[in-house]
């Protein structure tokens, strides 16, 4: 047997092993958002990935180590890229608009991200809450609300905006209606728009409700 393609002892090549290990992640995702965190097992991650339970266990010794390098590697470098791409030294609408557009592209990226958030984040019986939160950027959180108190006191942002909720507001008008779009669209038959339509509703809300426009007193 060429050593260049063998195995030693059963273990995978690294490039094999990695492409394994990122195929189990990536497959727990749609897992994790449809059917919940606590109803899926290694081994149907496995399945879904076309590998043995005992492959799986390999990569992650079980399914809390699943679940931990889920988080650390599929929602965290989201959660950081959206955080860390808003411009909070720009005015009020610049970063608003980075804000919706940086949640707009990481769900195309992961499309089943605002169904698993709801689900497991923003519920409070969600399995992956401690988790997520405990990678929560604080201090670029503690920025956005201080620039946004500064545009108020400049009389760029309306005196009723509570600036320690404008990313629930954000996250309210982009995330909400994706994640429960089977809902509505079952009880309406009205579909949602798309992602250009979904853009200009969130932020014609988003700037008219929070922003002063030029000339209102």
């Amino acid at each position: 047997m060429n050593t260049t393609t063998k195995t030693v002892l059963g273990r995978p090549r690294a490039q094999e092993g990695l492409d394994r290990r990122e195929r189990l992640l990536d497959c727990a995702f749609p897992l994790f958002a449809s059917q919940g965190v606590a109803a899926t097992t290694l081994a149907q991650v496995a399945r879904s990935a076309g590998v043995t339970p005992a492959m799986a266990h390999y990569y992650f010794s079980g399914r809390e180590g699943l679940i931990d390098a889920f988080v650390e590697e599929r929602i965290v470098p989201i959660m950081c890229h959206v955080w860390n791409a808003l411009p909070l030294d720009k005015k009020p609408h610049e970063v608003l608009e980075t804000f919706v557009d940086c949640l707009l592209a990481a769900v195309e990226h992961a499309p089943m991200l605002p169904r698993l958030w709801s689900r497991e984040v923003l519920n409070d019986g969600g399995c992956l809450r401690q988790k997520v939160m405990a990678h929560f950027p604080k201090e670029r959180f503690a920025a956005l609300c201080n620039a946004l108190a500064e545009a108020q006191q400049s009389g760029i942002v309306r005196k009723e905006v509570i600036p320690s909720l404008a990313f629930t507001a954000v996250m309210g008008v982009v995330m909400l209606p994706l994640a429960a779009r089977d809902v509505f669209e079952g009880a309406t038959a009205v579909s949602l728009p798309d992602k250009e339509a979904l853009r200009r509703h969130a932020l014609a809300i988003l700037l008219h409700g929070m922003l002063i426009t030029e000339g209102e007193t």
